[in-house]
């Protein structure tokens, strides 16, 4: 199995997960269990989908699922801003963390979409 801890942008998705726990701890009831909650799953997606490209030969369709993740997220932050819930400088930390995750998986698609696809040898059982 291939590990995935080692990857920067795994650490930058966890770390912005941590962050984002920490500051939904302070929502009022209706955000923190609706809204926040699917914020919550979304990180939990994108770092699994993080781990899935890691361990696959064909990366290209994984990754761009974690770009659409990663949109999803940005819309509800925007909301998160937008009602008030969190500040400016919240949420500009939060957007930019997520600016940044998406330019490395863009980065690594393009890299993945360069390599061309090593061929798997099947031993025979």
């Amino acid at each position: 199995m291939a590990r995935y801890d080692h990857l920067t942008v795994f650490k930058n998705t966890y770390e912005l997960s941590l962050y984002f726990y920490k500051l939904a701890k302070g929502f009022p009831k209706d955000f923190k269990y609706g809204l926040a909650e699917e914020i919550k799953s979304l990180l939990t997606e994108l770092m699994d989908q993080i781990v899935i490209a890691n361990n696959s030969i064909d990366k290209t369709s994984t990754l761009n699922k974690a770009v659409i993740i990663i949109e999803r997220v940005k819309i509800k932050a925007r909301l998160l801003h937008d009602l008030k819930i969190i500040s400016i400088k919240s949420y500009e930390y939060f957007f930019c963390q997520l600016v940044e995750i998406s330019k490395q998986i863009e980065r690594w698609s393009n890299w993945a979409q360069q390599k061309p696809l090593e061929s798997i040898a099947i031993s025979p059982v």
